[in-house]
């Protein structure tokens, strides 16, 4: 097929925006990239060009916009065009915001590999939504930062091999309640039993993410 996508990435950071656009280029659907770094160059330059995918950051080096703020605009200007969301923030309510209320159609790590970001502008281009493994990986990482102490506790003591009498008598707690938290957990992890939600949790501890909440502004709480 003969190349006909045009794509603009929005992105602060010239070096990084001209290594997306030698990328891109090399898709055998791409016929043109373009490139702007803030909120008002990008609107104009969808006024006046036929643009196809947005790829989009969410941080910018100011206060006055972010990549939501540009996403809402291009939701309501033009609904058509698609927009990837390429980004090193990802967080739970991100994803929420994008994907339920600026109905983006792609959420990817900014240490995507060049196979993987050609697979999401494909699955885009068909009309399908696109996350990829970082991503995903990361946003099920804050899940687990959101669970409960208690239910933190229990996740500790089952890690350490301990039955859910065990666990109550050590917690002071009744063993329905245990049973409680463990079917709770389940649900929240998508696991069937405690040998899944062992290995999910084993990925958390290892994965080392505690910091999550350390992000630039305008992210910060």
């Amino acid at each position: 097929m003969k190349p006909y996508l045009k794509i603009l990435v929005v992105e602060d950071s010239l070096i990084f925006a001209q290594g997306i656009q030698l990328l891109l280029e090399q898709h055998t659907l791409v016929a043109k990239t373009l490139h702007t770094d803030n909120y008002k160059a990008t609107l104009d330059v969808l006024k006046d060009q036929a643009i196809d995918i947005i790829i989009l950051d969410l941080n910018f080096e100011t206060k006055e916009y972010d990549g939501f703020t540009i996403a809402h605009k291009i939701r309501q200007l033009y609904p058509k065009i698609k927009i990837m969301i390429l980004t090193q923030n990802t967080r739970i309510a991100h994803y929420e915001k994008l994907f339920n209320e600026l109905n983006v159609d792609a959420y990817l790590d900014k240490q995507l590999g060049v196979k993987e970001t050609f697979t999401a502008i494909d699955e885009v281009v068909n009309n399908r939504k696109y996350i990829d493994y970082n991503i995903t990986q990361m946003l099920e990482i804050e899940s687990w930062m959101r669970i409960s102490k208690r239910e933190n506790d229990i996740l500790e003591k089952l890690s350490q091999g301990y039955i859910h009498k065990e666990i109550a008598d050590q917690l002071c707690i009744s063993p329905r309640t245990v049973e409680v938290h463990v079917r709770n957990l389940f649900k929240k992890f998508k696991v069937k039993n405690v040998a899944e939600l062992m290995s999910k949790y084993i990925k958390y501890k290892n994965a080392n993410r505690e910091n999550i909440e350390d992000c630039t502004a305008p992210f910060k709480s």
